[in-house]
């Protein structure tokens, strides 16, 4: 079923905007007038169109994690939430699932149909709650998860503020350099007859600087808007031992933790393993998991299985033999998945000091340079005109 914007004028004189699920034009225009709403705009829009950011689904599942807490029922706590929030798209998929629940379907398969809205992981967690009728256990820990993923990328963008703020710095004083003194060091310097070596080679090499710079900036921005692009992006992360070690073990921390919530969700273990794969996207990783999985099938103890790769750490195989041996693996998950984490949020704040430091001295440089090359010739004209 389609999903309208629209926009509308309420009896009391107020604007409102929303979304809402409908077979037609027509149809949307009967729901609102039977509101008493005047609409004023009404549009199709599509899920691929719009986007649902973590944030919003951070809150969605706060919302339903402290209803299920209050006793509401799940489609009620579903449908009080889109009462208050914004998304459109999201009102929409959440009014849509909601109405497939009524309809008699699971909550697995009513998100299910949603998977653009909602990611492979987090529907295979819900249809758990087909076999384990532990619905509130079940979104405490996708709220949890949510909310860790959602802690470290806040990390990430705090470790990588300052640096990309030094680097636009480092940007201005280029331009300036060129735009500005460039032309007036010249045409004084020209005056004597005479332009100073230094001058003259950071007139020629400061605007290739800038122009990478530039072209370095503009390539970073744009490619994170495509897959191929996050691929390849992906890719050339990898290839730094610092900032592809770190990648690595958010991914293996992902992949700990979304095992563990699946087996605490007593989903069977390949099943469990399935999903948290899923979570994985660097392609070696994921061909190794997928191999130890072939192993599983094939009868080999899932200790066993682990030891055989080559890109899993030894802190991992450890937790996962002890688990195995003490029939508690969910458990032996949980820990290292937080261990884990804990060395992850030291390594984002490591990242960013050793990239402060770095683009700091390096924007100095260039500083000293521009200063050296255009500022001083200036000061040195001066000085021999007697001004």
């Amino acid at each position: 079923m389609p999903i309208y914007k629209y926009k509308v004028l309420t009896k009391e004189g107020l604007k409102k905007e929303g979304a809402i699920l409908a077979d037609s034009y027509e149809c949307v225009y009967k729901i609102l007038r039977t509101k008493n709403h005047c609409p004023m705009k009404i549009r199709k829009v599509y899920f691929a169109s719009q986007k649902v950011s973590l944030d919003d689904l951070l809150t969605f599942f706060l919302h339903i994690n402290f209803q299920l807490k209050c006793g509401v029922g799940i489609n009620d706590a579903i449908e009080s939430f889109t009462d208050f929030q914004g998304n459109g798209t999201l009102n929409a998929t959440l009014l849509n699932i909601s109405d497939s629940v009524k309809k008699g379907e699971s909550i697995g398969e009513a998100f299910e149909k949603n998977h653009i809205i909602f990611d492979k992981v987090t529907v295979g967690l819900l249809k758990s709650v087909e076999s384990t009728g532990n619905t509130l256990e079940i979104i405490s820990n996708i709220l949890n998860f949510l909310r860790m993923q959602m802690d470290w990328k806040n990390n990430v963008k705090r470790a990588i503020a300052y640096p990309i703020f030094i680097v636009i710095v480092a940007f201005i004083v280029l331009i300036l350099g060129i735009n500005f003194l460039g032309p007036q060091v010249i045409s004084l310097l020209q005056s004597q007859g005479e332009i100073p070596p230094l001058t003259q080679f950071a007139l020629e090499i400061l605007p290739e600087i800038s122009k990478m710079l530039l072209l370095s900036m503009v390539i970073l921005s744009i490619l994170p808007w495509t897959q191929r692009g996050r691929d390849f992006l992906l890719r050339l992360m990898l290839k730094s031992s610092t900032i592809g070690g770190l990648i690595v073990k958010i991914s293996l921390w992902q992949f700990c933790k979304v095992l563990h919530i699946a087996l605490d969700a007593r989903l069977d273990f390949l099943e469990a393993l399935d999903l948290a794969i899923k979570t994985i996207k660097i392609r070696p990783l994921q061909s190794e998991l997928k191999s130890i999985r072939s192993d599983i099938v094939d009868g080999y103890r899932v200790s066993s299985s682990f030891a055989n790769g080559r890109l899993i750490p030894k802190e991992i195989l450890m937790a996962i033999y002890v688990g195995e041996e003490g029939n508690s693996l969910a458990e032996s998950l949980f820990h290292i998945s937080e261990n884990q984490y804990k060395e992850i949020l030291f390594g984002i704040k490591s990242l960013g000091q050793v990239l402060s430091i770095g683009l700091t001295i390096f924007t100095g440089l260039i500083f000293i340079f521009t200063l050296c090359s255009l500022f001083y010739p200036i000061y040195n004209y001066i000085e021999i005109a007697g001004l």
